[in-house]
């Protein structure tokens, strides 16, 4: 009987340490962090788990689809082989709904997140949501405003829904597939 591969993972460990940093940083205390220059003490740790935040969803969902391709393709095996498969789709885009629906429809999978969701989140929320990284990721990696302040609150909101969504997209994705 073959051994089968381990579901991905999405490891959330470096935001977790950004968050562990900037809340050291507030010191925990009530109220919003003083301002320096034009933005609040902290703001750019907060930014930067977002941008890793972004980093670490587009690696786990190619990571996915490398799971699921190789369930589909038998000939993908070995690390040369893989590569060179990778190379094919290297510039798929950040991890949003749109680039992540494209990405899958090229193994056949139509409807990646139809029936993913999990209590208060359902496939449009989720969208939403990785819309919402996106956007904020685009804004920050290209030096423009953001149109509110991305507290650590709403860091650690999105850090919160990428775990849920880390916890069910690749036994969503390998539901999807052919026995």
């Amino acid at each position: 009987m073959p051994i089968r591969a381990r579901l991905p993972r999405l490891n959330l460990q470096p935001v977790d340490e950004l968050i562990a940093v900037r809340k050291q940083q507030h010191g925990g205390g009530r109220g919003a962090p003083p301002i320096i220059g034009r933005e609040r003490q902290g703001a750019v740790i907060n930014k930067s788990c977002v941008l890793m935040l972004s980093a670490l969803l587009q690696g786990y969902v190619e990571d996915v689809f490398v799971y699921a391709s190789k369930r589909l393709f038998k000939t993908l095996k070995g690390d040369e082989v893989i590569a060179r498969y990778t190379d094919t789709y290297f510039r798929w885009g950040n991890p949003n709904n749109g680039n992540i629906r494209r990405l899958f429809q090229r193994i056949g999978i139509h409807y990646v997140f139809e029936g993913l969701g999990w209590p208060k989140c359902n496939s449009t929320m989720i969208n939403k949501k990785l819309q919402l990284i996106n956007e904020a990721r685009n804004k920050i990696a290209h030096g423009q405003p953001l149109p509110e302040t991305m507290s650590l609150a709403k860091v650690q909101n999105l850090r919160n829904f990428a775990d849920q969504f880390g916890q069910r997209f690749a036994a969503h994705v390998q539901s999807k597939l052919p026995a």
